[in-house]
C-alpha cells in the first residue's frame, strides 16, 4: 500500500509530509507513491541513506554544499511530458529540446556536488553526450535553439531569407520561411530520433533526483523533530514493539504554540492483545495514534519521534477510531467500525502479521453487548497472537490478557478549585502495568475539583455505591 493510502488512515502522516522540505508537487507525487516496506534488508538500506543525509545536514563543513543542493532541487523542471514524447518516438519541439539540454546540465551539476558531499546514493548517470548533442557549437551554454551547425541546408535557407525584403517580395519571403520551417522540422526529427534511445537514462536520472530530494527531506524532518533511527526487531524479539519517549509531532506542535510541552510516553508490546485503560482525557487515543504513526513512519523509511525505538515488521497497520461514520455509504459509526474490524480479522485469518490499534471498540452500543464484543475481539487477537493495543472504558471483563493504564489525573498539586483550562497540566500520561480488572474512576473527583455542585456529586457517588453492591 502507498504512503498516500496510509496518510488517509493514519493521522499524522499527511501532517509530517506537509512539513517536509520538498520543492513542489512533482517530488511530492513520488513520496505519495512510496510503498509500505516489509523487507528488513530494504529498510536497513533505506535508513542508512537517511542517516548519511542527516550526518551531512549536521556537519557544518557541508552547509554551503547543502544550500547548493537545495537550490538545485528547485531548478528541476517537470519534464514528464517530454520524457513521454521521447519514449513514444514523437518529434520534440524546440522548447522540449531545451528542457532535455537543461536537465542534462543539471545532472552534471548534481553529479559534481554529490561527489563533493561524498553522498554515494542514487548515483546519477552522466548525460554529457546528451548535452553535447544539443550543443553543436560547443559553447557550454544551457540555452538552446536550432543552430545552423545542425544542417547546411538550414543555414543556407536562413541566409537566403535574410536577403529578402518581406514587404517588397512577399511571395519569395513566404517561400523562404516555409523552407526554413521544413529544414527546422528535419533537424528536430533527427535530434528526436537520436535522443529517443536515451529516454531510459533520462527517466532514471529524473526519478533518482526526486528520490534524492526525498532522502534529504526525511533527514531534515528527523533533524527538526529530534527523530531517531528505528531498530528493526529481529530474532526472538522480532514481534516486540518497544519505544522509549514517544512523541506525537502533530500534538507536540499544537502544544508548543500555546507554550506547553508534550509528555513523552514509553511502551512495550508483544504478540497478543493488551488492554489500555484510563479516564477520559487521559490520552489513550493519543497513545494509539502515536503508535500507529511510529510504526508507519518506520516502514516508510523515516526516522521516528522517540528517544529510542525497536520496531517489528508487520504486513499492515490498522488504527480503528470508532467515533467516525462511513462517509461514503452513510453507515453509522458502529456499523462502520464493525465492518472495519471484520476486514481486519479477515486479514489476520489469512496469516498476515499486523498491528491492530483500536480505540474503545463498540463504545457506541449498549454496555452489555459492547463488553461482549470487546471480549470476543480480545479472544480472537489472543488466539491469533496478533500484536494489538485496545483502549476501553469497560471494566471487570474477566480477561487474562496484559493490561496497561494511563497514570491519569494527579491532584496532589491542585490547590483549591481547578481551572478547567489547566486540567491537562495535571495529567500524567505515562503508562503503568495494571493488575486490577476495574477501570480508573476519576470523573467524580475531577468534577469536585472543578467546583461542580456538591449535592449532584454526592448523588452520583451513591449510584456508584449501589452499582457495586
Amino acid at each position: 500500500m502507498t504512503f498516500a493510502r496510509y496518510s488517509e488512515r493514519i493521522e499524522g502522516l499527511h501532517y509530517l509530509a506537509g512539513k517536509m522540505e520538498l520543492s513542489g508537487s512533482r517530488v511530492r507525487r513520488y513520496l505519495m507513491q512510496e510503498l509500505f516496506c516489509t523487507s528488513q534488508k530494504v529498510l536497513e538500506s533505506n535508513l542508512d541513506i537517511v542517516q548519511n543525509a542527516l550526518e551531512l545536514l549536521n556537519d557544518k563543513r557541508f552547509n554551503n554544499g547543502i544550500m547548493q543542493l537545495r537550490h538545485l532541487f528547485t531548478q528541476v523542471h517537470d519534464i514528464r511530458g517530454t520524457l513521454d514524447a521521447l519514449r513514444e518516438n514523437r518529434v520534440l519541439d524546440e522548447v522540449e529540446l531545451f528542457e532535455i539540454k537543461y536537465f542534462a546540465a543539471l545532472c552534471r551539476d548534481f553529479i559534481t556536488l554529490l561527489g563533493t558531499l561524498g553522498f554515494k546514493h542514487e548515483n546519477l548517470q552522466s548525460l554529457q553526450k546528451t548535452f553535447d548533442l544539443l550543443d553543436p557549437v560547443g559553447n557550454g551554454m544551457v540555452s538552446f535553439h536550432l543552430y545552423d551547425a545542425y544542417s547546411q541546408a538550414l543555414s543556407q535557407a536562413r541566409k537566403l531569407a535574410k536577403g529578402i525584403d518581406p514587404e517588397k517580395e512577399t511571395d519569395r519571403w513566404n517561400d523562404a520561411r516555409d523552407r526554413i520551417r521544413e529544414e527546422e522540422l528535419a533537424v528536430m526529427k533527427r535530434l528526436s530520433s537520436e535522443l529517443s534511445p536515451m529516454h531510459i537514462v533520462l527517466q532514471d536520472n529524473f526519478d533518482r533526483i526526486a528520490r534524492l530530494e526525498i532522502w534529504f527531506a526525511k533527514a531534515a524532518l528527523a533533524k527538526r523533530y529530534g527523530m531517531v533511527r528505528p531498530r528493526i526487531a529481529t530474532g526472538p524479539d522480532r514481534f516486540v514493539f518497544q519505544a522509549e519517549g514517544m512523541i506525537n509531532p502533530v500534538i507536540a506542535d499544537t502544544l508548543k504554540s500555546v507554550n506547553r510541552v508534550f509528555q513523552p510516553v514509553s511502551i512495550s508490546l508483544e504478540s497478543g492483545p493488551c488492554l489500555l485503560t484510563g479516564a477520559n482525557m487521559s490520552g489513550k487515543t493519543v497513545v494509539l495514534k502515536t503508535l500507529a504513526l511510529i510504526q508507519a513512519l518506520a516502514q516508510f523509511s523515516f526516522f521516528v519521534p522517540a528517544r529510542s525505538a525497536s520496531i517489528p515488521l508487520v504486513k499492515d497497520v490498522f488504527l480503528v477510531i470508532g467515533d467516525k461514520q462511513d462517509q461514503y455509504r452513510g453507515l453509522s459509526s458502529f456499523a462502520a467500525e464493525m465492518l472495519e474490524l471484520d476486514r481486519i480479522m479477515a486479514r489476520i485469518r489469512g496469516g498476515n502479521k499486523v498491528l491492530v490499534l483500536a480505540d474503545e471498540p463498540a463504545r457506541t452500543t449498549n454496555p452489555a453487548e459492547g463488553a461482549a464484543i470487546l471480549c470476543a475481539l480480545v479472544e480472537f487477537l489472543d488466539r491469533h497472537k496478533t500484536m494489538s493495543l485496545i483502549s476501553t472504558h469497560y471494566g471487570d471483563l474477566g480477561l487474562s490478557c496484559r493490561k496497561l493504564r494511563v497514570s491519569g489525573f494527579d491532584s496532589t498539586q491542585v490547590k483549591g478549585r481547578l481551572d478547567p483550562l489547566m486540567m491537562n497540566q495535571h495529567m500524567n500520561y505515562s503508562l503503568i502495568e495494571e493488575k486490577e480488572e476495574s477501570v480508573p474512576m476519576e470523573a467524580l473527583h475531577i468534577a469536585r475539583l472543578l467546583g461542580v455542585d456538591e449535592t449532584f456529586i454526592q448523588s452520583a457517588q451513591q449510584y456508584v455505591k449501589n452499582t457495586k453492591k
